[in-house]
């Protein structure tokens, strides 16, 4: 993603993920400088203490004189300043509008500045209804007439629901260590209720998004679906931060309910998060892809789909931490 960045350009875009950090006096000394140096770290393989080798900040000119015409490298720059603004768990608009002065002068306008945009107008139903659909948009399937996603379809007794539902019980007969099996698994052990089965998600979201937890390996906790949320916007790469990224920081982050499920306070860690993204991006193959399917590889081990996928190693100081999310009257913690 940053492999080709020279010196100037990292300092460049560090310099203005510090900008909109310390924008008008703020004290973005918490997860803002967490992002700024995690960004050093994992993004650019340039670790910085900012406390004995701090930042110089850039302006929106400075920031474009350093890209240059790349627009790819424009573009992936301003994903870093937006999220620079949101680290510390807070919406101030006056960081949003310096991000669009950014994303303005850089020639990047995507779907996510449009989000953004309103969020610092206080259009804020608005920008959560905006991601909600292009969250849905991504996954084949998912979106109903209105763009918006189709969550619960089955009745459980039509003679299709049932085969659905017979298909994924008979996981627990793959061998161990298929990632058939490990599917099964994590939804037993969570009381997850299978496509087909009254009350279950939509197949067209559980199967890949759960899919995606068993094959990145992070749990269901909230830091946990926040990180596998941002894989899979990575993975993807269609507007990656107005589908996946940016409504979990919302929703378990900020604490701005996007969908439904639940808002919470601070579950972005910096370095946890952009190491995901950037497993996400050195990700092969896009389980949302149209062509995917699940049962071609549900055979196969675990570990042989991870390796095709060219899926990176989860060191432990990455995964995710917190309790986990279970259906508790159906969870099983016991299967294995």
């Amino acid at each position: 993603m940053f492999e080709n960045v020279t010196p100037a350009q990292v300092d460049a875009v560090l310099g203005a993920m510090t900008t909109v950090v310390d924008h008008d006096g703020a004290d973005g000394a918490g997860g803002g400088r967490q992002m700024v140096e995690a960004a050093a770290a994992i993004m650019f393989g340039t670790p910085r203490d900012l406390g004995a080798d701090p930042v110089v900040p850039v302006a929106p000119d400075g920031l474009a004189a350093a890209v240059g015409d790349d627009p790819t490298l424009a573009a992936h720059a301003v994903e870093l300043v937006a999220v620079a603004a949101l680290a510390d768990g807070r919406v101030e608009s006056d960081r949003l509008r310096c991000v669009l002065e950014y994303a303005d002068l850089l020639g990047v306008r995507e779907d996510w500045t449009e989000v953004l945009a309103d969020v610092a107008e206080g259009r804020t139903e608005k920008a959560m209804a905006h991601m909600v659909r292009s969250n849905a948009a991504t996954f084949p399937g998912l979106a109903g007439p209105d763009g918006m996603p189709e969550m619960l379809c089955y009745s459980g007794r039509s003679d299709a629901d049932k085969r659905v539902l017979d298909r994924f019980e008979g996981l627990e007969g793959y061998a161990p260590g298929t990632f058939g099996h490990a599917f099964w698994v994590h939804f037993r052990r969570h009381g997850f209720r299978f496509p087909g089965q009254e009350g279950a998600f939509n197949g067209a979201f559980a199967v890949p998004h759960d899919g995606l937890h068993v094959l990145s390996g992070y749990d269901t906790s909230m830091q946990g679906e926040l990180l596998v949320s941002t894989f899979t916007g990575e993975m993807h790469g269609v507007e990656a931060l107005s589908a996946h990224l940016l409504p979990v920081i919302f929703e378990w982050h900020i604490g701005q309910e996007v969908n439904g499920i639940g808002a919470q306070h601070g579950a972005l860690d910096p370095w946890k998060f952009l190491y995901a993204w950037r497993r996400g991006n050195a990700t092969a193959v896009d389980v949302l892809d149209t062509r995917w399917r699940f049962f071609d590889v549900a055979e196969r081990p675990l570990e042989e789909v991870r390796s095709r996928y060219g899926i990176p190693e989860l060191p432990d100081r990455f995964r995710a931490t917190g309790p986990e999310v279970n259906f508790t009257e159906e969870a099983d913690p016991s299967v294995t």
